[in-house]
């Protein structure tokens, strides 16, 4: 169970990134960090440390931001998202998902695009129709592949995207709610290890940081920089997501 310096600092700079682009955009810590963590981690590993930070990140903000929750408005789909994605996580097990992957990877690409040129035109609604099918296909990506930010962000873009904190505080509630959800299905199958919880003390030491980074940069940003920025990791994220696929 040895430690070196450079694991160290391995775990630390992706997060300190993550940190960032999740505090300013609302979502992409956990797509972020497992880019680099499972190129010197065990999968199961790098996935409860991505998992652990996230989780941490998402509550730390929501508590922060919580004065910009609208509380009653998130209960229908924060249901949706997590009945979704606990029913996909138990169906993952018998499922081939090498292919649905390249598929997810695909349609957040498509999603970046609508946004960015189409969203004018074809703008979904903040409605519970709009509500039910984002977060209905949140949940399932979350459940099958742990991504499960980017499908849910049309609805949220289009219910508090001219509110910059009340969209970023409203996701980061749905991300804690079902992180909790996934940390006791971890803790239940034995992931966590010491060298885990060892390995996330300089990564939430990073993630701390990169909030605090985060929080200035949204700060000093409009509504309608914040969507483009949104827009920008929304497309890149579904490259990366396809590219790891192949």
């Amino acid at each position: 169970m040895e430690i070196t310096a450079l694991d160290l600092l391995l775990v630390f700079l992706p997060a300190l990134g993550g940190g960032i682009i999740q505090t300013t955009t609302g979502f992409g810590f956990g797509l972020f960090v497992m880019m680099f963590y499972p190129l010197f981690l065990p999968v199961t590993e790098a996935s409860a440390l991505s998992s652990t930070m996230s989780l941490l990140l998402a509550l730390t903000l929501t508590i922060r931001l919580r004065r910009h929750l609208r509380l009653k408005e998130l209960l229908f789909p924060l249901g949706v998202d997590l009945a979704f994605g606990l029913a996909s996580a138990a169906a993952a097990a018998y499922i081939d998902l090498s292919m649905l992957k390249a598929v997810l990877g695909i349609f957040l690409v498509l999603m970046a695009l609508y946004l960015i040129f189409l969203s004018g035109r074809f703008a979904v609604r903040p409605n519970k129709k709009s509500a039910f099918v984002c977060c209905a296909l949140g949940g399932l990506s979350s459940g099958f592949f742990g991504i499960g930010g980017p499908p849910i962000l049309p609805y949220f873009l289009a219910a508090y995207g001219n509110e910059k904190l009340t969209y970023i505080v409203s996701l980061q509630l749905v991300f804690a709610v079902t992180g909790m959800s996934n940390t006791v299905v971890r803790i239940v199958n034995g992931i966590y290890t010491l060298r885990v919880l060892l390995l996330a003390i300089p990564g939430i030491a990073a993630m701390f940081i990169g909030q605090a980074i985060g929080l200035k940069i949204v700060d000093k940003i409009n509504a309608r920089q914040l969507k483009k920025i949104v827009y920008v990791v929304l497309g890149l994220s579904g490259i990366l997501t396809f590219a790891t696929s192949i």
